[in-house]
């Protein structure tokens, strides 16, 4: 979509287990209803930005790219997630 200049915002893996640790998304959401859920709040002229980011940060966070956690709140000595002190702490609302 981001090809074809149309505003959208993707979820892969990374942008989904980041979104629920972070609790934008209702904690029972899967990637589909993430998706839904995260297009319609988003607004247009920041998808593509933020979708970017959320991917990079995925992928180069020592934290948040180690496959065997549950999430950005484990406890490990790969250091501290920036994205950590911005956690909401509530679930998202649907």
């Amino acid at each position: 979509m981001f090809q074809l200049q149309k505003d959208d915002f993707p979820v892969d893996t990374h942008v989904f287990r980041i979104s629920k640790t972070m609790g934008w998304v209702p904690a029972s959401a899967d990637i589909k209803k993430t998706y839904l859920h995260l297009n319609q709040r988003i607004p247009d002229e920041l998808k593509f930005d933020l979708n970017c980011l959320l991917y990079t940060h995925g992928k180069a966070c020592k934290r948040c790219s180690n496959r065997n956690m549950s999430g950005l709140e484990k406890e490990t000595s790969h250091g501290h997630c920036p994205l950590l002190a911005y956690r909401m702490h509530h679930a998202a609302e649907k």
